[in-house]
Parts: C-alpha cells; structure tokens; sequence
C-alpha cells in the first residue's frame, strides 16, 4: 500500500495501555457471560490474557522498571502459582493437554480428549508465568502430537477428532515440535505436503484445499515453514508477498453512533455497552487488514497479516529485503487499531464501535508489536512472530525446553525414561 501521510491529531494517538493491563487483568480472574461457550477453549482464552499483560509495558502500572512488563507487576506470586497449577491439571497422563476441567468429570475418561492448540497455548502460558517446565510429560506430548497427523499430512485437533485437519492445528503441532525440539513422531514433509495443497491461485493459503485464501491459514502455514526451516522451499513466495500486501485496505464509512454494531463478534464475547470511540476520531485516517478480498477491516487481521509478513520477508531471493514500511503503512495501521480500543471498559474490540475481547485486544496489542517501531514507541515489548510470544519469553522458554531435553537425553542414557529428544 501507498505511503499516506500520520492521521492528524497526534495527541488522540495513546495506547491506552493502563486501560489495557485492567481488563487483562480482570478477565483473566473472571470472564464474564458471553464467554459461557468457550469454556472448553479456556486455556487459549487465559493465553490471550497472559500474553496481553506480558506485551503491556509496567510503566502503565505505576512502576517504572524498565526491566518489567504488566505481567510480574500486576499477578502476585501465589496468583502465578495458581495458574501454573491449574495448566498442569489440564496435563494428561496420555500427553497433552486439554482446554479446561469444567466437563472433565460429566465425560467418561475416553473422551476427556488432549488438544492440540490448547497444547500448544498452555506451553505459552508456562512460559508467561516463568515456569521451568520440570513437571511437563515431554515424551507422552510428542507422542501425542504425532497421533493427531493424518494421513494427508495435516493434523487434527486430538486424534480420531470427526473435523478435518487444518492448518491451525498444523502449526501448533509444529510450534510444540519447535519447543520440545523433537520432530522425531511427525511427517514434516507430509503436513507441509497438505499445506502447500491449501495453497490458493491468489497467492495465500486457505483453511481446506480448495476454499479461499485467508489470513489467518496463511500466518499458519507460513508460521509452519519458518518453525521447520523450510520456508527457502515455499514456491512463489512474491506472489504470496503481494496477497499479504493487499490486505491493507481502508474500512468502509462508519455507521452512525446510533447504528454502530454492539457485540455481535463471532470470535468472542465483550464486554460493556457499546464502542469508545470518540465524536473527533470518526475522520481520522486509517487502513487495518482485511482477512481476504472484499472483506472488511478487522483488528485481528492485522497480527495474521503483519506476522505472516515479518516472517516471509527474509525468505524472499531479492536482496536486500524490503522492510515493513516499504510494503505497508505501519502508520494508518496503528491508527485503525488504536481507534479499535475502547476508553471506558479497556480491551480492542474487532473494529471501532464494537465490543472489546481478549482475543482482539492480544493480537492488537502483537500487531502494534511488529510495526514500524511502533511496538518501542507505545512501550510494548518485542514479539515472537513464529510462537507469537514475547521475544524475552520465547527466549527463556528456550532455555529451559532446551535443559529439559538435555537432562531426558541423559536420563535415557542411564536407561530411564527420558523426555521427547
């Protein structure tokens, strides 16, 4: 997209970062009603949460250490304790680990089933919460995720689950293959093989062969190539770069106040009554991403977009790469999603007017991340585009995954049971 000079009006630009941490913060303790049927996806949903305050900077929190996020400021150690307990009851003796306990004891135990992407998510919080992962079963997890492939290479949520695979669940098995760093009980080239059959004329990827590219499928798929190392492999990856670059689009002309949409998001519940967006901001300029063609601008799109970006780039053969700002406007960007938030109740909602969610309000917060100095300028911290992380949390996570690996290999060695190596 075309270059376009900052909206006017810099002082109504604030990241509403206290705003923010709060209703982290509080939906974190207790979500509120909406959320009823997600419930079985409540790891996830405690991720978005996490990951928020983990983003936020604690100076938005009355400390002013340089060396903090929201995160250790706002949870006190007993709270961190009791989160980390409660992932690791989600922990099957099988391997994995399931959304939540609430229909644990109303099922029989064969399908008390493990998930994938709630693996996936609940490895994430460990790491939030500085978890050492000593109490994580790394070779019944691998185990795990090598049951949920197909047999066309993708993966599905836990195995023998009646929905095809996707590549959601295709990223998360290689995002958890990343951590544990054991590949060794999946087909790599088979899932990239289903991939590449979601690929789309367009250029992106879509959730199924043959349906339409979409953004979030193809941050997966782009995500799975880079955690493998394959993404040198991907064919046409400038075609693909020109998709992705396309979905910045400005939003259609807001409705009247009276006529905004309240809450009738299909990715999650909000809270509060109405948007917050201001009289002055209905002018201001701006362009979000749109998730595929003729669609409207949505928040979450522009995490999906910007990190599927942020990854391909270096994968392209000119050289020297192009940047973000050549390709895109971090600028209108930044201001489509700050005019997302709302200044009453805190949260992002999924377009200005709406009701804030935590899951909008996290891949806001990871969006505003990784553009254009723009994660530095609001005081957030810098992100994982790959396990859509922090980048001092993923570094960590590192470390200890890496030690656990290490100490399993040993342990084999002495003919114990060892982890996933």
């Amino acid at each position: 997209m075309a270059s376009h000079p900052p909206s006017h009006g810099a002082t109504d630009d604030a990241l509403l970062a206290k705003h923010h941490v709060l209703f982290a913060l509080r939906n974190a303790r207790y979500l509120p009603t909406p959320y009823q049927a997600e419930d079985n996806n409540r790891m996830t949903l405690a991720y978005f949460c996490l990951a928020a305050l983990a983003l936020l900077p604690s100076s938005a929190v009355s400390t002013h250490d340089p060396a903090l996020s929201a995160l250790p400021v706002m949870l006190k150690p007993a709270q961190r304790h009791g989160f980390v307990d409660w992932v690791y009851e989600q922990q099957l003796p099988g391997g994995g680990f399931r959304g939540s306990d609430s229909l644990a004891a109303a099922l029989p135990s064969t399908s008390d089933n493990a998930h994938v992407i709630q693996s996936y998510t609940a490895l994430l919080i460990l790491g939030l919460l500085d978890d050492d992962y000593t109490r994580l079963r790394r070779a019944e997890l691998a185990r795990f995720v090598g049951a949920c492939q197909n047999d066309d290479g993708s993966f599905s949520q836990f195995p023998g689950c009646a929905e095809p695979g996707d590549p959601r669940s295709t990223y998360s098995a290689f995002a958890i293959a990343s951590m544990l760093d054991d590949w060794s009980t999946i087909n790599v080239d088979s899932a990239l093989g289903f991939l590449n059959c979601c690929r789309r004329y367009e250029g992106g990827f879509s959730q199924r062969p043959g349906l339409e590219a979409n953004a979030g499928p193809t941050y997966c798929a782009i995500a799975s190539f880079s955690l493998a190392g394959r993404l040198p492999s991907l064919s046409n990856r400038e075609q693909l770069l020109r998709w992705l670059v396309s979905r910045q689009v400005r939003p259609p002309p807001r409705p009247p106040r009276s006529e905004a949409s309240e809450g009738d998001d299909e990715c999650g519940g909000g809270e509060g009554e109405g948007g917050g967006v201001r009289p002055e901001e209905e002018e201001k300029e701006s362009a979000g991403f749109q998730g595929r063609a003729n669609k409207p601008t949505d928040a979450c799109y522009s995490f999906w977009n910007t990190a599927a970006l942020t990854l391909l780039l270096p994968a392209l053969t000119s050289s020297p790469s192009p940047s973000l700002p050549a390709l895109l406007d971090p600028a209108l960007d930044r201001a489509w999603l700050l005019a997302c938030q709302h200044r009453q109740f805190g949260g992002i909602a999924r377009e200005p007017g709406a009701l804030p969610d935590v899951m909008h309000t996290y891949l806001a917060l990871a969006a505003l991340s990784l553009g254009d100095a723009g994660g530095a300028a609001l005081g957030l911290r810098g992100l994982d585009a790959a396990w859509n992380v922090p980048r001092e949390v993923a570094a960590r996570m590192r470390d200890c995954l890496r030690v656990g690996v290490r100490r399993g290999a040993e342990e084999g060695g002495r003919g114990g049971e060892g982890g996933g190596s």
